[in-house]
């Protein structure tokens, strides 16, 4: 059975290379047939193909410019400034209606 699966792997990688495919085509097909026989992979190249695809996702990321990365951090500091006093108000008044209710109760 394993021959088997083994020779047609041989035979899909060359109809995949003489139609044409890209590397990255190539490597997903690979992945898929060895996923559909439940190969288990070393612990060494699940973690090299991890890393792989942290690379290639990371090359199709839109990286802001430095005036957006300047407005963006302009927007956090502010709306964390205004949450916190937002917090801050809250924390004060709930203090002060505890002292209230604790001053009126004896």
């Amino acid at each position: 059975m394993r021959r088997l699966q083994e020779a047609e792997e041989r035979r899909r990688k060359k109809a995949e290379e003489s139609s044409g495919m890209s590397r990255a085509q190539r490597r997903a097909a690979a992945l898929q047939a060895r996923a559909q026989t439940g190969e288990r992979k070393s612990f060494p190249r699940r973690i090299a193909d991890y890393l792989h695809e942290v690379r290639v996702e990371l090359r199709k990321v839109h990286w802001p410019n430095r005036e957006q990365m300047i407005a963006f951090t302009t927007v956090t500091m502010i709306t964390t400034l205004v949450l916190t006093a937002v917090v801050f108000a809250l924390d004060v008044g709930a203090k002060q209606a505890v002292i209230w209710l604790i001053e009126r109760g004896t």
